[in-house]
């Protein structure tokens, strides 16, 4: 009852301060007059002095006396009355008050114009001008000042009814505005009246449903618990440390594997900085900044990396590091995840340790097995019976299969273990597809196939030329296989998008079933899979031909029709054109070492001993320079040199009469000099053999190279030295060496006997195994080239893969690396040839019998 009586008093208050209101609002005035009234009289009283004013200009015209006075004091005293008006009252709006402001100044404009015109009119009738005169009274009289103060007062007149016209609109709408709101007051107070019952049953139905909410509440919490309880199980038993970082990167959470792993507790940790606990001091720049980078990652994306981890006393550890972002609100957090990594490290290490010991005990016999078997196919050895020699072809031919196949096995597993190197180099594409063809010439025609090579422009690629030759091989090879008779296959290349090429292979062949192409690429798989398959094969060649193309970021695509043919297609990325400009060699001078063959560069030309003395000093020759005949005789008399390179064009004197006094000279006879001239030896009549060779400008740097190798060796045949640890090997190479004729070969099993011999006899050529007992091949090649042994041509052939700084460690000379399970020994004849040319061909014998003369 309380809370009625309530309402009703609420009620009867409204409704009185609303009648109230009312009242006032009825009996109020909007604003004051006395303003508006002042402000009204202020007008008319300015009209009325103008008409005044004009009625005593016509007076004075007409001749009649004054009443006010015409003079300039009046003008002006009507010109400060109308500046005093434009103070306007408050009521008039901001455009009311522009609109009074320019009527204001149309009457000023006006009362000057009539002040201008009444002293022309009285200028112009003082000289007699009537005509002039009356003009401009006329003129006056049109524009008159009180016409404009008439307008000015009805301007304002229309302004002040036009605003309570507006006034009375308010009043009326608030006075509505005010109705209805009491109205609206009353009823909400009504309607709170009937409510307050409804109000308590709603509190009472609150009250049940907090309790109710409150034992859910309860509920949750305990489900929470428990999966809380779970998750701290799990984390306990993670076989990863897991650890939480706050952005500033210190540690906030730690599992108890991440406390084994780093043999600190989580009181130790927490709080410190993970990239100062975690990781070592001696960690690279580089790496540190990865951490560090993925740490501050925003994006959400876990990011993986290996890196060595430091452990609380002082041992490291190999690790796998997962960060990533925690999801949600608030300051940034990561996670991280450790795994120790010490036991992948160690199958990795016995899974390297197992393919180099395949690489080099099961590759090595191989060879050793393949080179006899070509011995005796070839006749070596003596007549072998056409049923054996058929036997030995088909033994050889097995070999090859199985070399090949543990070839491609190691391959795989490199380019899995991502230790696959590229020779990239700039390739024309031209020139890949022709060298592919001409290998499978003789395999296309014993199938009828006829190859067919369509290059558009002949563009130029970017990439490592034996393996994309492996990669055309292998797609060339397999559309030949499964190609009919009389077939045509096509290696198509043509320019693509802008900065790649297209390589295609197209044949006719059956075509491959849409839901066997998933398997193309697949380890040891075959689409024809039965032990009665038609063609050969182990199923790795296209799975390898992937990888390699992966590698240099593309893939192989298969597009297939059955019984039509497929198509096998990869883009390589475009080289840049080729410079034209010379390949000017230009290295710098090496310190005096007095192991090194001296070689005095007799010449006045500044560029050419430049690059003379880059050119010798790569290949590991002392460079002495003289610039004129004199002092290269100087040279001579203190130190004589083991070959001179003479500029015929040196500026004082002959040359070659130079050179005929040093063959007059015991000390300097037998001494080897190398002719270099823009003409040849005709032209400059030398008649006699007084120099080792004779060389036309421009010079041609491996010919100069070669002349100075052979006219400091020692005469006699060419000398070899094999050096391999496998006497089957040895025997091989020996005897396909011997055949070459003009060969003397010396064989060394180990790296110390192989350097003795090299010392001893220096020969003209070596053929080095890296795997050998004691020394190896690096420290061989590192002792010999520490003395005259450093431009040694050199043949690494090996059953090892090299990686690009082997290659580069295992230099001397002119220096080409073969595998011995990639490269036959025809091959490595054929570098035996290209090493040895001029001794084999019989030009050293030539220019040892010049320098005798």
């Amino acid at each position: 009852m309380s809370g009625t009586r309530l309402s009703k008093r609420s009620v009867a208050l409204a409704v009185g301060a609303l009648l109230v209101l009312c009242a006032l609002f009825v009996v109020g005035r909007p604003w004051g007059t006395a303003r508006i009234d002042a402000y009204r009289t202020g007008l008319q009283q300015l009209r009325l002095a103008s008409a005044e004013l004009e009625q005593d200009v016509l007076r004075e015209r007409l001749g009649l006396p004054e009443r006010h006075g015409s003079h300039a004091q009046a003008f002006a005293a009507l010109k400060a009355r109308a500046e005093s008006l434009r103070d306007v009252p408050p009521f008039l709006s901001e455009e009311e008050a522009r609109v009074m402001a320019s009527s204001l100044d149309a009457y000023l404009g006006a009362l000057e114009d009539n002040r201008l015109l009444l002293e022309r009119s009285r200028a112009a009738q003082a000289r007699g001008e009537q005509p002039g005169a009356d003009a401009a009274m006329q003129a006056l009289l049109e524009r008159s000042a009180s016409a404009q103060a008439e307008r000015l007062v009805g301007t304002f007149i229309q302004l002040h009814e036009r605003a309570q016209v507006a006034n009375e609109r308010t009043r009326v709408v608030f006075f509505a505005a005010s109705l209805l709101l009491g109205a609206y007051v009353v009823v909400v107070l009504v309607r709170l009246s009937r409510a307050s019952g409804e109000l308590a049953t709603l509190n009472a139905a609150l009250e049940e449903r907090v309790e109710q909410r409150g034992r859910e509440l309860v509920a949750a919490s305990e489900a929470q618990r428990t999966t809380q309880a779970r998750k701290a199980a799990i984390l306990e038993a993670a076989p990863d440390g897991i650890l939480l970082i706050d952005e500033a990167g210190r540690l906030l959470e730690l599992n108890p594997t991440a406390e084994k792993v780093f043999r600190l507790t989580a009181a130790q940790a927490v709080g410190r900085e993970f990239l100062g606990l975690a990781l070592p001091a001696s960690l690279p720049a580089s790496k540190r900044e990865e951490v560090s980078a993925a740490l501050g990652e925003t994006s959400g994306v876990a990011t993986r990396l290996e890196s060595p981890c430091l452990r609380a006393d002082g041992s490291m550890f190999p690790a796998e590091l997962t960060l990533v972002r925690v999801p949600g609100e608030g300051p940034a957090r990561f996670t991280a995840f450790v795994r120790d990594i010490t036991e992948r490290k160690e199958v990795e290490r016995m899974k390297n340790e197992f393919v180099s010991t395949v690489s080099h005990e099961l590759r090595t016999p191989l060879t050793s097995i393949r080179g006899s078997l070509g011995l005796l196919e070839g006749g070596i050895v003596g007549e072998v019976p056409e049923p054996a020699l058929e036997m030995v072809r088909i033994a050889r031919s097995n070999t090859e299969r199985l070399i090949r196949l543990i070839n491609d096995i190691l391959d795989l597993e490199k380019m899995e273990a991502g230790m696959l190197e590229l020779k990239l180099a700039s390739l024309d594409a031209r020139e890949l597809v022709e060298a592919t063809l001409s290998g499978l010439r003789g395999v296309a025609d014993a199938a009828g196939v006829v190859l067919r090579a369509d290059v558009e422009e002949s563009p130029r690629v970017r990439g490592d030329r034996d393996r994309l030759i492996q990669v055309l091989t292998n797609l060339v090879s397999n559309a030949v296989k499964f190609s009919t008779g009389g077939a045509e296959v096509v290696v198509r290349v043509l320019p693509e998008v802008p900065g790649r090429v297209r390589f295609s292979v197209v044949d006719s062949g059956p075509g491959i079933p849409e839901e066997q192409k998933d398997r193309l690429f697949a380890r040891f798989q075959q689409l024809d899979g039965s032990d009665t398959r038609s063609k050969g094969g182990t199923g790795l060649g296209l799975a390898i031909s992937q990888a390699i193309m992966n590698q240099h970021g593309g893939g192989i695509e298969v597009l297939s029709v059955l019984g039509k043919g497929s198509t096998f297609t990869f883009t390589l990325e475009a080289a840049r054109p080729l410079s034209g400009s010379h390949p000017a060699v230009v290295a710098a001078a090496t310190a005096r070492d007095t192991s090194r063959h001296d070689v005095l560069v007799a010449t006045a030309d500044g560029e050419l001993s430049a690059l003379l003395r880059g050119l010798l000093s790569q290949e590991g020759y002392r460079v002495v320079r003289a610039v004129s005949l004199a002092e290269a005789q100087k040279v001579l008399e203190a130190e004589p040199p083991d070959a001179v390179v003479l500029d015929t064009r040196i500026p004082d004197g002959q040359a070659l009469d130079w050179v005929r006094s040093l063959r007059e000279q015991p000390r300097t006879r037998a001494l080897p000099v190398v002719a270099l001239s823009g003409r040849s030896a005709e032209g400059e009549g030398v008649g006699t053999p007084l120099v080792v060779d004779w060389m036309s400008q421009p010079l041609e740097e491996s010919g100069l190279l070669s002349a100075l190798r052979h006219a400091m060796r020692r005469p006699g045949q060419a000398r070899v030295l094999v050096v391999d640890d496998d006497v089957a090997t040895r025997r091989v190479i020996c005897a396909r060496l011997e055949r070459l004729g003009r060969v003397q070969v010396f064989e060394a099993a180990d790296g110390e006997s192989a350097v003795e011999l090299a010392r001893r006899t220096p020969p003209d050529l070596i053929v080095l195994d890296v795997g050998l007992p004691g020394l190896d091949g690096f420290e061989v090649v590192d002792i010999l080239r520490r003395g005259r042994g450093r431009t040694t041509p050199l043949i690494v052939f090996t059953g090892r893969d090299l990686s690009r700084a082997d290659q580069r460690q295992l230099t001397l000379g002119m220096t080409r690396h073969l595998s011995k399970a990639r490269s036959s020994e025809e091959e490595l004849v054929a570098s035996v040839r290209e090493l040895l040319h001029e001794l084999l061909s019989g030009k050293d014998g030539e220019l040892e019998t010049r320098a005798v003369s």
